[in-house]
């Protein structure tokens, strides 16, 4: 048994080191399998790539995720976007049966796991910024974003973009956040949301919602089987999330043009924008989302950071990590929460520790400030 476990490990650590050294290509393949009531053998999720034939920026490609909606695939979403979104590595996954599960589609696939392990998977590429994950949802790809954006732990995932889609109210009641456990579905009290989850703060949100759409109302009610917020009261709640402290904006927002709207928290790190464009984004909507998610890398530094004034290098690594400022506690931890190496003199090894992401977490001995990091040990 225990040289079994040994053989096990170092097959993991193999996989490891050859993603964590490889590049992602416009022909990886990236094989998500996962099985659920519907598919007990197991279902690949389909995935389109798209890398940019350019120069790398310096800390790797961003990452934006793209999701369709329902009857929708991830060639079609890909093709919609690859115009625009100049220098990102883009993945667009195909969802089982052409929709993704929120509560009353055909699916009931785990398709937030299947979100967790695509990041996870993405962040070992050497080519990638694992700090710059986007994802942007269209439809019921934006009720998946949604999802991710409550339920997802990882500080990677830098923004997310929610194009005609906010969130319902199973999701959030009484002051708190929910995901399901399991099933989801109408025949389930509150569509099988049932346990409780705080979302990770520091992240970009951006919400598109049109007060003309036809599908999901801009004023909030019952449709698609679930009971939707109101969109200006759903994006108050997600800035609430991130830490908002301010009253709901009342009034029309502040005009952009284009018959768009903004209502901006935070300054400017949870938005929504409206407008009269249906189940759709204008020109204006599009061109404000391009820019939030910096499409062309015109925002990145030469040292691109979760936090300017904490740097943690070189990274990926293989092994020592630097910290500066050096005045500072120093906290490892792998993805499942545990904490694996502490040290407080500025550098931390990771020698000894398998091929993986890990979360750098760093507090000053001098205030009660902390930040973390995701760094890649090759």
């Amino acid at each position: 048994m225990i040289f079994m476990k040994l053989i096990l490990k170092a097959f993991v650590f193999l996989i490891f080191c050859t993603s964590a050294l490889s590049q992602i290509t416009s022909n990886t393949n990236i094989a998500i399998t996962k099985s659920w009531s519907q598919e007990p053998t197991g279902w690949t999720y389909p995935m389109a790539i798209h890398v940019p034939n350019i120069n790398m920026p310096s800390n790797g490609f961003p990452v934006t995720i793209l999701l369709h909606g329902n009857g929708g695939n991830g060639n079609g979403m890909l093709n919609q976007w690859v115009n625009n979104i100049s220098c990102h590595v883009l993945v667009s996954p195909t969802g089982y049966l052409n929709s993704w599960n929120i509560s009353n589609e055909q699916s009931n696939a785990p398709d937030v796991e299947m979100i967790t392990e695509l990041v996870n998977t993405l962040q070992v590429y050497s080519n990638v910024n694992p700090n710059k994950i986007n994802i942007i949802g269209s439809s019921n790809g934006a009720a998946l974003a949604n999802r991710v954006f409550i339920e997802n732990k990882n500080i990677g995932i830098a923004t997310i973009c929610s194009i005609v889609s906010q969130i319902n109210q199973d999701q959030y009641r009484n002051n708190t956040f929910y995901y399901p456990s399991a099933n989801t579905g109408p025949a389930l009290s509150n569509n099988g949301y049932d346990t409780s989850t705080v979302p990770l703060t520091g992240r970009k949100y951006l919400s598109i919602c049109n007060t003309n759409d036809p599908v999901i109302p801009y004023d909030g009610g019952n449709a698609v089987g679930v009971n939707f917020y109101p969109a200006e009261e759903a994006i108050y709640i997600m800035a609430k999330s991130q830490g908002n402290t301010s009253q709901q904006i009342t009034g029309s927002g502040d005009a952009l043009g284009d018959n768009v709207n903004a209502f901006s928290y935070l300054n400017n790190q949870v938005v929504l924008l409206n407008g009269t464009s249906q189940h759709g984004l204008n020109g204006t909507q599009k061109n404000y989302l391009l820019d939030f998610i910096d499409s062309d890398c015109s925002q990145l530094s030469a040292i691109d950071h979760l936090n300017p004034s904490f740097l943690c290098y070189p990274n990926p690594t293989e092994g020592e990590i630097y910290v500066t400022p050096t005045n500072c506690n120093i906290e490892v931890y792998n993805l499942f929460g545990q904490l694996i190496a502490t040290s407080s003199n500025g550098i931390t090894d990771l020698s000894y520790f398998p091929a993986a992401s890990y979360i750098i977490k760093t507090s000053s001995k001098n205030t009660s400030e902390s930040k973390t990091q995701l760094v890649i040990k090759k």
